[in-house]
């Protein structure tokens, strides 16, 4: 599919590099979705590995997929960005090439959106891919009260918040975050805020979503690699926290004096958490 054609009703952006252990399976669950009216965009980072190949064999046999290859690495915050930036569909979300969905995950969340205006993402119920499903709880929070709330709700889950970033999108709601290709520790919560800030974030019952445990961001040197000034050493969070001050913008000056508190508690307890890896490491 090209942007000449009609566009479709949801677009999905994969971001990939160095992906062939698992982008197959991706692949196969979003070409399995009961919703057909799609296209599914994917930048290859320059992998250096067999994404290429199996990009362009799944690429030759479906023309709703269109694949990019970018010409050098150019990081994974602008990688995501790029997918995004390709769309031209109503609906948009982002699916990782370690990610596997319910064959009706599109279909239930796009039914909601339509039927529910005031609401500017919808998910599913997710778990992660080191169990089997039916051996864990899956995740199951919304975003869904009045917007303070939403803040309250997203903090008191943060830790697991890979869903809303995962969800069905209004894209042009999605557009105006403009943090959206920047890299920085937590840039996915500032995005998941934003969305906050803009509406309601609903979880459906039906369907589900299993998202690979490998990436970078659940790793050890997660914060030492998003690391981009000495500040963020004693604040992790630094940029989120600035972010969230400027999302928070109307709150009443106890409401932002709670986040204000929320944000630097993650921040002192990560920070501590590193330093004590840093001292037993040395």
């Amino acid at each position: 599919m090209t942007k000449t054609e009609a566009a479709p009703k949801v677009g999905i952006g994969m971001p990939v590099f160095n992906g062939e252990q698992f982008i197959s399976s991706a692949l196969d669950s979003i070409l399995g979705q009961s919703f057909a009216d799609f296209e599914l965009i994917i930048s290859d980072n320059a992998s250096t590995d067999g994404t290429e190949r199996i990009c362009r064999e799944y690429a030759a046999r479906d023309r709703r997929i269109r694949y990019l290859r970018q010409p050098a690495n150019i990081g994974a915050a602008a990688n995501f960005k790029a997918v995004l930036d390709e769309a031209c569909s109503e609906y948009f979300m982002w699916a990782a090439c370690d990610d596997v969905r319910s064959p009706d995950f599109i279909e239930v969340n796009l039914n909601f959106l339509t039927l529910n205006p005031e609401y500017v993402a919808s998910t599913s119920p997710n778990g992660f891919d080191d169990h089997p499903l039916d051996q864990q709880e899956l995740v199951k929070f919304a975003l869904d009260g009045e917007k303070f709330e939403r803040f309250l709700q997203f903090f008191d889950h943060c830790w697991l918040s890979h869903g809303i970033f995962y969800s069905l999108i209004r894209t042009d709601v999605l557009r105006g975050c403009g943090v959206i290709g920047q890299s920085f520790i937590a840039a996915d919560w500032a995005v998941d805020l934003y969305l906050a800030s803009m509406g309601k974030i609903n979880r459906t019952k039906d369907g589900y979503a299993l998202f690979g445990v490998k990436g970078i961001s659940r790793g050890s040197s997660a914060y030492r690699e998003f690391r981009n000034h000495l500040i963020e050493m004693l604040l992790p969070f630094y940029r989120l926290t600035r972010y969230a001050g400027e999302l928070s913008d109307g709150f009443s000056f106890g409401q932002r004096v709670r986040i204000f508190a929320i944000l630097m508690k993650l921040n002192l307890s990560v920070a501590f958490v590193q330093l004590r890896r840093t001292v037993f490491k040395s």
